[in-house]
């Protein structure tokens, strides 16, 4: 008996380290922020009379910066004619091809010119057929959202979500250099683009024009961070939304032709069926 009661209770312990573990891990991970720094640059010093005449392999350059955890988790991208992937875990770095990496599978025998003909149909009838059920889809999306409550859903889900999304702007940005659009009119346009969108990038833009001549030389920076609290709570709201949960399910039902006990849709897009006596719109 005693040994029975040292086991449960050492289960017990376990169970409960783990559990302590999990919401650690749990808050790290929606309250620690996830910092984020962006580069980027256009070297064009020159310019020229044509209007595409940037070598993206010599003239573009940029990278990108996220860290976790002071820097425990580490991933850098940046391209300079060349694209670079650096993920690293405390200190240590990770080969991002032995993660996404997947044995080559071998070469199938060459089939029959007849057979290659007929998969190649076959492919092409698939294809075909799910973009129509993918169209139909579409249009019955477009219908739901017009109803009252989704409409209500969808400025719900608006409302919810600009806060979650304000938050993971960059605290700081700025952008510099000089743009030329080959012509003095469209060139003075980049002066009144800036002048209407002033309250926005008052400090954090400062674009010359070329009068003249096609220019790109631009350099631009951004850092920020991000909370990923704010999502899980907006996702939770919506989800207690009795309009969204509607919405939710008229779009798992699909469209009127897909159902069952529906023989088809109408032409303007919306079916009516009847079910334990209630009227439904499709």
């Amino acid at each position: 008996m005693g040994i029975l009661l040292f086991i449960l209770k050492l289960a017990v312990t376990v169970f409960l380290v783990l559990l302590v573990i999990l919401l650690l891990a749990i808050l790290l991970i929606l309250f620690v922020p996830f910092r984020y720094s962006l580069d980027g640059s256009v070297h064009d010093p020159e310019g020229s009379e044509e209007i595409l005449h940037l070598d993206p392999k010599r003239d573009i350059t940029f990278s990108g910066d996220l860290r976790w955890l002071l820097g425990a988790f580490h991933a850098a991208v940046s391209y300079d004619g060349d694209h670079h992937i650096e993920l690293r875990v405390l200190g240590r770095p990770l080969s991002l091809q032995k993660l996404l990496g997947r044995k080559k599978k071998e070469p199938a025998k060459e089939a029959g010119e007849k057979e290659e003909e007929k998969a190649a149909d076959e492919r092409i009838r698939k294809i075909f057929s799910r973009l129509d059920k993918l169209w139909k889809r579409v249009w019955d999306a477009i219908d739901a959202l017009d109803t009252d409550y989704g409409i209500r859903a969808r400025q719900m889900i608006v409302r919810r979500m600009i806060p979650s999304l304000r938050s993971c702007l960059p605290s700081e940005w700025g952008l510099t250099g000089v743009v030329g659009l080959g012509d003095p009119a469209r060139s003075a346009g980049v002066f009144s683009l800036q002048g209407f969108l002033y309250p926005v990038i008052a400090g954090h833009v400062a674009v010359g024009t070329e009068f003249d001549l096609y220019r790109y030389d631009l350099q631009g920076g951004a850092r920020g961070s991000i909370r990923l609290y704010h999502f899980p709570v907006a996702g939770i709201m919506i989800l207690l939304n009795k309009d969204f949960r509607r919405l939710f399910r008229r779009l798992r039902r699909g469209p009127a032709g897909t159902r069952k006990g529906n023989k088809g849709d109408r032409g303007n897009g919306h079916a009516v069926g009847k079910k334990n006596g209630e009227r439904t719109a499709a």
